[in-house]
């Protein structure tokens, strides 16, 4: 009996050492491949964003346009900052930090030409940005538009 419970604890040790080997090979290709989605180059990153506010805003086709534009050139001269900043060592977190600032700030600043009112409160609230009497107001718009659509569905 000894040996039998002996041989059986050897054969739980080499499997559970083999599954413990074994066991990160399966996750690797999964990491692989998240890797890549997670480099994307400017172009599509600015593509997916504008994609998303397209939807998220309710963008009229002109306004996609424009926000597109804005987006593909100010993402990529934000990454050849960054790069410029890379290749001359700064590894200063404040300033690849300041870059990125100057440019959301630069696209904001873009986009509230091109958003209506309602839209740029959807926008601010969707950064977090927005004032506790901003807040009310976009609720209350939210309101009216609600009323003002059952109102046009009853009446087709």
């Amino acid at each position: 009996m000894n040996l039998y419970f002996i041989y059986n604890k050897m054969i739980r040790k080499i499997i559970f050492h083999l599954f413990a080997l074994a066991a990160p090979m399966l996750f690797v290709p999964s990491l692989y491949a998240q890797n890549q989605e997670e480099e994307k180059t400017p172009e599509e990153m600015a593509m997916d964003e504008a994609d998303r506010l397209e939807e998220m805003l309710e963008l009229e086709p002109h306004q996609t346009f424009y926000i597109d534009s804005i987006l593909q050139h100010d993402m990529r001269a934000m990454h050849d900052e960054m790069q410029m900043l890379q290749l001359a060592g700064t590894r200063e977190y404040t300033a690849f930090k300041q870059v990125r600032d100057k440019w959301l700030l630069q696209i904001d600043s873009a986009y509230r030409k091109v958003l209506t009112n309602y839209q740029w409160m959807v926008y601010q609230r969707s950064l977090g940005k927005l004032s506790k009497e901003e807040m009310k107001i976009l609720k209350e718009e939210e309101k009216a538009r609600k009323k003002a659509a059952k109102e046009a569905a009853k009446n087709l």
